[in-house]
């Protein structure tokens, strides 16, 4: 079939298409005269692609196991060579329904794994509000992922669907026999997917170009097999040399002009068409022994997972629809208990390993890898912690797919061979960042941030990172992380920092200049890795600080100042998202000395720490925060001081309207998710309320403490690929109210 060069220019610009999950509608059979059907039929099933919609075939599957339907092979393509490899490996149709409808959709194309297993120099880059893509550096250039998603967490739960069949890689030999269609990108060409392993050809059979990566098998990059053909019944008369084909259809309708409104439905009008021409053939070969079932889903898409259980209904209902035709192919119920014996498989233990070996890696290290696997030779393996394992090796985000096999045992040691696939777009990348705040009232700022990453300067990942932002903290920064052992657990950073920051001043409400506070600093600090949720940093800094008024009144004093001393740092993070999380907890500690031993101009102290906690009831999230920061009696410069005012910082009041040497602050956030998004474009749109409490003390406008200020505010927010997003109301005491903007972290 040539259709390369249609592929081709649908893959371009097909980043969000998990929407249209390739599916195409069919026709009716022929009607030719029937023959009489054999006592015993060879029956091979059909299972088209169509998304979230094949999940319907779930409750085909039901129906034909209560009429005693014997199946003796199975085909399928892209969600049709998922339920079939499912129930080809030993699966119950009642088992597949639990699995279905408990798994979280939203998880399993995020495409991450949960954020408390991956690295925390990665974690910390979220606060950065560092946006998506990332793009490679290579050749002079910049490169891209082949897909929005590269299918990890995809394909570990394909291998909790395939796990009765684990250890069998010719597909004919399941306990019904399968296999798998995908399409060739290269060429455009129907690949047959019958060996191997099972999760990877069912990822292969269902990557839709553009929106995830493909799958190289054999030397070939595969993508879904709806482009070369989408309801496979050839391939099921040739697999078991059937007599009866059941072919379930799940035809997406074409759109009408009405609903074809932007360029994501023309390339969904594509991709239907494209499949339809491939399934019209098929169902044109039909005969009337033949049966051809077409579950009529209505409004449920390609993406709307969230409807399975009504899938799963409709499927049923219209497989009982032709219970007539169907039940000449019944046969008798201990017939059918013996064969189902044989084709029904439980969960097999993976064993033990008498090794585990890191194989496949050029750029990285495999003893380094090794380090993150926690599962060990001669204990039991399980699915469960080996999931975790390959996350824990993906969350260093240094690779773009991650699999493993078990090899040897018959003759030889038995190994765990895990094989992470490098990103191709690597070593090197760039990101962007960006992030804005307003209270309407004349105060904004505004950051725009690009880092520059190279990864893997040697054997135990050095990595030297550049960071440049231009805004309210426009800065050039600089670290080279190195890591002193292959575990990782110590690293060393030397580091610089040039740049300068724009602070306002006020004197009561009214403001009445902007400090510039311009800064060039060094330092090296020594730093422990506490596992995937925190980090420890102490170590030595340099910095020469300039603070003079820019604009206003010049009631605070220009010097020309060194600072230098001792800091530590301790991050720690564990919620299950940088920003809108429904669980866990974090906390940041920062502590500085300035001495004058280490050339300070003054001795003084900065001692500050941030924590938050999440809990979830339903659909219901408590976000608590409680911040302190003290200067422990010491003449802390004001270009130290600490800051509250703004957005969720005393939302009333404005940005920065208080500051001072001593500071307390607690807030507790109510936040309800009013509707996910797409992975690619974030995670949800919230409604929520905050209270918030503070207290400033020796303030540097002079002025007496203000005492214990109580403030909340009303917002709408989104927790989007450009970061958190808010637009609120913040109310005060004393009448003091804002409207405020916040994109980012500023």
């Amino acid at each position: 079939m040539h259709v390369m060069s249609r592929v081709t220019h649908l893959a371009l610009g097909t980043a969000a298409v998990l929407a249209i999950l390739a599916s195409a509608p069919g026709l009716a059979a022929e009607s030719r005269p029937p023959a009489a059907p054999s006592s015993t039929p060879r029956i091979g099933l059909a299972l088209s692609g169509g998304g979230a919609r094949g999940i319907a075939h779930v409750g085909v599957l039901k129906v034909l196991e209560e009429m005693r339907i014997p199946i003796s092979c199975v085909t399928g393509t892209s969600m049709g060579a998922i339920v079939g490899a499912t129930f080809a490996a030993g699966r119950t149709p009642e088992e597949m329904q639990r699995l279905v409808l408990d798994v979280d959709w939203d998880e399993i194309f995020r495409d991450q794994p949960p954020r408390d297993e991956i690295a925390v120099r990665r974690k910390t880059d979220d606060y950065r509000t560092l946006f998506a893509p990332e793009f490679g550096v290579k050749n002079g250039g910049l490169a891209l992922p082949k897909g929005v998603l590269a299918g990890v967490a995809i394909e570990s739960f394909f291998r909790k669907l395939a796990t009765p069949a684990f250890g069998i890689s010719d597909f004919g030999k399941l306990p019904i026999p399968f296999l798998a269609i995908a399409t060739d990108i290269q060429t455009g060409q129907e690949v047959v997917l019958n060996h191997g392993s099972l999760p990877e050809a069912m990822r292969a059979s269902m990557s839709v170009p553009g929106a995830m990566a493909p799958v190289e098998i054999d030397g070939r990059l595969l993508v879904d097999g709806g482009i070369a053909n989408n309801l496979p019944i050839n391939e099921a008369r040739k697999l078991c040399d059937a007599d009866v084909i059941i072919a379930v259809n799940i035809s997406t309708p074409p759109l009408t002009r009405e609903e074809i409104t932007s360029a994501l439905s023309v390339v969904g009008q594509l991709v239907n068409f494209l499949g339809k021409q491939t399934v019209d053939e098929q169902i044109r070969s039909l005969s009337a022994n033949d049966v051809l079932i077409a579950p009529d889903l209505g409004d449920i898409s390609a993406a709307k997972f969230n409807r399975s259980a009504d899938a799963i209904r409709i499927g049923e209902e219209a497989t009982r629809a032709l219970s007539d035709k169907l039940k000449r192919y019944s046969i008798p119920p201990e017939q059918y208990a013996a064969l189902r014996a044989t084709q029904v498989a439980k969960e097999k233990a993976l064993g033990t390993v008498d090794e585990i070996r890191i194989e496949g890696l050029e750029k990285t290290n495999p003893a380094v890898v090794r380090e993150l696997v926690e599962s060990k030779p001669g204990e039991p393996l399980s699915e469960d912690k080996l999931g975790a394992d390959l996350r824990r090796i993906f969350g260093t985000q240094d690779y773009e797919g991650i699999d493993y096999r078990i090899v040897g045992g018959e003759v030889g040691p038995r190994a765990l061979i895990i094989e992470p696939k490098e990103k191709d777009w690597g070593p090197d990348y760039l990101r962007f960042g960006l992030g804005l705040a307003s209270d309407f009232q004349g105060d904004n700022q505004f950051n725009a941030l690009v880092q520059y990453r190279k990864t893997w300067l040697n054997r135990l990942g050095g990595e030297w990172t550049i960071e440049a932002a231009v805004g309210q903290n426009t800065h050039l920064a600089s670290e080279f992380y190195q890591p002193l052992n292959e575990e990782g657990k110590w690293f060393i950073a030397p580091n610089g920092y040039i740049g300068q920051q724009t602070r306002a001043v006020f004197v009561g409400k009214d403001k009445i200049a902007d400090y510039l506070i311009s800064v060039g600093q060094g330092g090296i600090d020594l730093g422990a890795v506490l596992g995937t949720w925190g980090q420890l940093r102490m170590g030595a800094v340099w910095s020469r600080v300039f603070p003079r008024v820019d604009t206003g009144s010049p009631v605070l004093p220009e010097v020309r100042q060194t600072t230098a001393g001792l800091r530590a740092a301790l991050f720690v993070d564990q919620t299950n998202h940088a920003y809108f999380p429904t669980e866990g907890y974090g906390f940041t500690g920062t502590a500085y000395a300035a001495m004058t031993a280490f050339g300070s101009a003054v001795n003084y102290q900065r001692l500050e720490g941030r924590g938050r906690a999440v809990w979830t009831f339903g659909p219901n999230t408590f976000n608590f925060a409680v911040n302190g920061g003290t200067a422990l009696g010491s003449d802390m410069p004001a270009y130290e001081s600490f800051t509250l005012g703004g957005p969720l910082r005393l939302s009333g009041y404005r940005i920065n309207e208080f500051s001072g040497r001593d500071y307390a602050f607690g807030r507790v956030m109510f936040y309800n998710r009013l509707l996910p998004l797409p992975d690619i474009l974030g995670s949800g749109v919230y409604a929520g309320v905050s209270g918030e409490i503070g207290r400033i003390t020796s303030r540097f406008d002079t002025q007496p403490s203000p005492g214990t200020l109580w403030s909340g505010s009303a917002f709408l927010g989104a927790d989007t690929v450009l970061g958190p997003l808010f637009v609120g109301f913040g109310f005060a005491g004393a009448g003091n109210y804002t409207l405020y903007l916040l994109l980012g972290a500023p």
